[in-house]
């Protein structure tokens, strides 16, 4: 693969990740009925509403993924230089007081701030977080899949310990690994035959499973999701439910990201979760041009702006392509982000209230 290739596609990974987390994001913990009273059937930006337009901002989703690749960036790839960088960024994260946190991530950053080691930090939990940092990881490690096992592993542990959570990050990760071959058509049978064999959760095989039996009969994803008995509340945070979902969509509508987001956003539940990862996946396939041009310019981000995104996508395609070169690329200011995130703390509070109001 060619650098200017990689560029192409971690430019498409970030924004996409960016982009399908901040349309996602308005409609976060909402059942599928309740969003559409809401918001209505089309899928656009809904956090940010003026006389001047429609905005979205970016939530914890778009910012692993960004440490991700920061750290990717500083690190020796190795594991233990990996986790490091990743422990280092993830406190000064969690210092800049992000809004919307899960739990497991909350307890593991507080007590890596306490100066427990990142080997010893991470929450018996099976929630989704770790599966927002892996398509970066997937993506950078796709031709060497044994260190990108071992850097899942590491990535995973820093805040989730139960092996659910590793099984399904790393899904995604392959997922990833995948969308970097810009197959023409969905992988559906290869991707599936790759990956249940190396899994050890029945309940995760089961879900890949009928996933994949609904593909062949080029089933909706909402028909997936009722057969999952998730159709009335939404995909959860559950990484089981989580996981299956995302590839599910990703393969259905390969090759086109907004029917991708647009699927996942009225199945309702973690909304900028899932779209955020499945962003990333589709993104990789199709670079920026792949993502609709409106939702890109709308997504109002600073300090980590979309072009920041850019630079940091560039970045890291030369580090791939040149692993011997130290790069460094400035971080946005500790002041400006924990001004940010208050500003964005305010914001979300006031479309919380706005959530409760009619139409019911």
């Amino acid at each position: 693969m060619q650098e200017a290739q990689s560029t192409q596609q971690i430019t498409g990974l970030l924004l996409g990740t960016a982009v399908g987390d901040a349309i996602g994001l308005a409609r976060e913990g909402l059942s599928p009925k309740r969003a559409s009273h809401l918001f209505g059937n089309q899928i656009q930006h809904s956090l940010m509403v003026t006389p001047w337009g429609r905005a979205g901002l970016c939530s914890d989703d778009t910012e692993h993924a960004v440490m991700v690749v920061q750290s990717l960036l500083t690190c020796h790839q190795n594991t233990d230089d990996f986790s490091r960088q990743l422990a280092s960024r993830l406190r000064r994260w969690f210092l800049t007081l992000p809004a919307g946190l899960g739990m497991a991530t909350l307890k593991a950053c507080s007590k890596l701030c306490l100066g427990i080691s990142p080997a010893r930090s991470g929450i018996r939990s099976a929630g989704n977080g770790a599966a927002m940092r892996a398509p970066v990881i997937g993506w950078f490690f796709a031709d060497n899949p044994a260190t990108m096992r071992k850097i899942i592993h590491t990535a995973t542990i820093i805040t989730h310990t139960d092996p659910r959570a590793e099984e399904g990050a790393w899904v995604i990760a392959m997922a990833a690994r995948q969308a970097s071959q810009q197959q023409p058509q969905a992988p559906i049978d290869c991707f599936f035959a790759e990956i249940i064999p190396s899994l050890n959760d029945q309940q995760l095989i089961s879900h890949l499973q009928l996933a994949q039996q609904k593909l062949q009969q080029q089933a909706e994803l909402s028909d997936y999701l009722l057969a999952l008995q998730l159709e009335k509340k939404g995909i959860t945070g559950y990484i089981n439910n989580t996981v299956p979902a995302v590839i599910y969509a990703w393969l259905r509508y390969y090759g086109s990201y907004e029917q991708t987001i647009s699927a996942l956003i009225h199945a309702g539940g973690d909304t900028d979760t899932t779209a955020a990862i499945a962003g990333a996946l589709a993104g990789i396939q199709l670079g920026e041009a792949g993502i609709p041009a409106q939702w890109l310019k709308s997504v109002k981000e600073w300090p980590m702006s979309i072009d920041y995104l850019r630079k940091l996508s560039g970045a890291l395609a030369a580090r791939k392509h040149h692993p011997e070169q130290t790069i460094t690329l400035r971080q946005p200011a500790y002041l400006l982000i924990l001004g940010r995130n208050l500003l964005f703390f305010c914001i979300i509070m006031l479309h919380g209230f706005r959530r409760l109001l009619p139409p019911y």
